[in-house]
């Protein structure tokens, strides 16, 4: 089974180093971090990994736009690589993709001498809207993509299409299959559901992965919330496991 991380969507009415301890009681491999003022919330999270000596999967999230890279981009990389993440999730919100080459570019050299790497992900309501976006910046400019079965559907894109290169991690997480409407990024907001509890055809998405890749189980769900965040992250992991095994 692969190594499976709490991501951060799934418990957001939790501190960052929270959910680093969350994620160790419910018995999750890793944890991943949403920092919105790193320099303050990065030395709790890294006492919260040394005690429960739990790997952290990503630091989100660097939300690149029209402008040059921010010193709040660079905090959130510094964090990331201080605290030993595997990954920066990064998301373009804007279309130029020159530009996003450019800004990636520049988040990977500052990132030169730690071992993080950058992750896009790609989703219908952002500039990289399909995964064959993400995946001709993320090769342009040495990066990773981050796949996520909710983001690919919504766009149209195919969740059995093989995995390439450049995948460096994915999402599991479900929804009903309808439509939600024009506001997808409500339904990725706010009404997600656990995995194989939707229609999103996660079998045939996992066939397309390394069997080795790591999974975030990131489930934002406003209906979850009446749950304490303990016991959602571990619904979320049984949940999880259970789609695994079909798999194997």
């Amino acid at each position: 089974m692969p190594e499976l991380s709490l991501s951060a969507g799934s418990v957001l009415d939790l501190a960052p180093a929270d959910v680093v301890e969350c994620a160790a009681a419910a018995g999750y491999d890793l944890a991943g971090v949403r920092l919105a003022d790193p320099r303050r919330e990065a030395p709790a999270v890294a006492a919260a990994l040394a005690r429960t000596g739990l790997g952290l999967l990503d630091v989100e999230v660097v939300r690149l736009g029209p402008a040059p890279l921010t010193d709040h981009h660079r905090a959130l990389a510094d964090a990331a690589a201080t605290l030993g993440a595997r990954f920066l999730l990064t998301v373009a919100d804007h279309d130029d993709e020159a530009l996003a080459v450019e800004q990636v570019t520049a988040l990977i050299d500052h990132l030169r001498s730690s071992d993080t790497r950058v992750a896009l992900e790609s989703m219908a309501f952002t500039g990289l809207r399909r995964r064959a976006d993400a995946e001709r910046v993320a090769r342009a400019a040495g990066a990773r993509v981050l796949l996520d079965p909710l983001h690919l559907h919504r766009a149209g894109d195919d969740l059995g299409a093989p995995a390439s290169e450049v995948v460096g991690y994915a999402q599991l997480t479900d929804a009903p299959d309808a439509s939600p409407g024009t506001d997808l990024a409500h339904e990725a907001r706010h009404l997600r559901l656990p995995p194989g509890q939707g229609g999103l055809d996660l079998d045939r998405f996992l066939t397309t992965l390394p069997a080795d890749l790591p999974l975030s189980v990131e489930v934002q769900s406003d209906a979850l919330l009446e749950t304490a965040p303990h016991e959602r992250a571990a619904t979320l992991l049984a949940a999880t496991r259970t789609v695994l095994t079909r798999r194997s």
